[in-house]
């Protein structure tokens, strides 16, 4: 009996071992396996490292030139958000620096603005932005919106206080409701914390399934077949996961740290979701290698499902928004339920039993696809 374990444990370290040298001779495989989830990681981390958009650039047309349009203005100019670049005479010539790209926002203040509040009516202001930058349209508008909101505080305090009413009743009408907020797992409530978590598990994926498929075929070109095709399946997924076990570590442990990108999860919790990930993804892999004959084939095939399989996970998109037959179909991808767990337990702390569904499917799909993948390798291998 002890004979044949350490046969079996012999044969798994040499499958491994001999995994691992295909891995690292083959210069494109060991790119997209070993190297690229770090690089993109670092790459995306970059770029969404400052978290929330400041300075954003806005121009002002002051059509009133008055005392009171002037303390806006000196409102919008001491930002943090906004940045003022220009302050212009007509709206046709802050329209041409908004086309330009030179301002993303334009600030209109009326003729008769001061005398609106003077004489205790309502003032109005015009604001111009741009929807197709969502997140340079929310900065200006919220700085907008709390600019006007504090000016028009101020006008209600002051037309108050020559009333002669007391403190009180001033801060009764001035703020009859007393906001304060607290974000919650996004402290910063910028981007980068937001998408980085989804965009890291869906890396994990398209790399395995990417690099797999060229293993696969350069596998196919040494005309090299196992005997043994369990046992060589499941060393083959220990060497794998080995690999982005140290990715992770290196990911999850310095790089979030570097850029402050919140984590507050068990680690425990978090090495076993993304242990079942890693496996039912190289599952699926290696059975789609099967598909491709030429080592090209699937980088290119794959690369361009990237952001369809981010959309389908329900990142930019709301699950519930999706058409039916559309969210079973990325329900077929393990990222949909890992990127699922992985934001409750790793961003909002939640626990294996807070996530049981998205455990239970991929262990589902880890297992349907590694068997296909093992009757799959058994029928190639017998026609070989």
């Amino acid at each position: 009996m002890i004979a044949v374990i350490k046969r079996y444990i012999g044969g798994l370290i040499s499958i491994i071992r001999d995994e691992f040298r295909l891995i690292f001779s083959d210069g494109g495989v060991m790119l997209i396996l070993v190297f690229a989830m770090l690089i993109y990681t670092i790459i995306y981390s970059l770029a969404y490292g400052n978290e929330v958009v400041r300075e954003v650039a806005i121009a002002v047309v002051d059509e009133d030139k008055s005392v009171e349009s002037r303390q806006v203005i000196n409102g919008l100019r001491s930002g943090p958000n906004t940045r003022l670049y220009y302050e212009v005479q007509d709206v046709a010539e802050a329209q041409r620096l908004f086309y330009l790209r030179e301002v993303y926002g334009i600030v209109i203040i009326p003729k008769g603005f001061e005398e609106d509040i003077l004489g205790g009516n309502e003032a109005n202001m015009g604001v111009i932005l741009d929807g197709s930058h969502l997140l340079l349209y929310r900065q200006v508008l919220e700085q907008v919106t709390e600019d006007v909101l504090t000016k028009g505080a101020a006008v209600e305090t002051m037309r108050l206080i020559a009333s002669g009413s007391n403190g009180e009743v001033i801060g009764e009408v001035v703020q009859p409701v007393i906001y304060d907020g607290h974000t919650l797992h996004n402290s910063s409530a910028g981007y980068g914390s937001f998408v980085m978590p989804s965009v890291v598990v869906v890396i994990i994926q398209q790399t395995l399934l990417i690099g797999l498929g060229m293993l696969g075929v350069r596998r196919r070109e040494l005309k090299r077949s196992d005997e043994n095709i369990l046992v060589s399946m499941v060393a083959k997924m220990l060497c794998y996961m080995i690999i982005y076990a140290i990715n992770l570590t290196v990911i999850l442990g310095v790089v979030w740290p570097i850029f402050g990108f919140p984590y507050e999860g068990s680690t425990s919790a978090v090495v076993l979701l993304f242990a079942l990930y890693v496996f039912a993804s190289a599952s699926l892999g290696m059975l789609l290698s099967h598909l491709f004959r030429q080592r090209e084939a699937p980088l290119m095939l794959l690369l361009w499902s990237s952001v369809p399989i981010l959309l389908l996970a329900g990142v930019s998109y709301p699950r519930e928004a999706f058409p039916e037959w559309l969210y079973i179909l990325g329900r077929l991808f393990p990222s949909s339920s890992a990127v699922n767990a992985y934001v409750n337990i790793g961003t909002a702390g939640a626990g294996l039993s807070d996530v049981i569904a998205d455990i239970a499917l991929l262990v589902v799909l880890a297992l349907l696809y590694f068997i296909a993948a093992v009757v799959v390798e058994k029928r190639s291998t017998r026609i070989k």
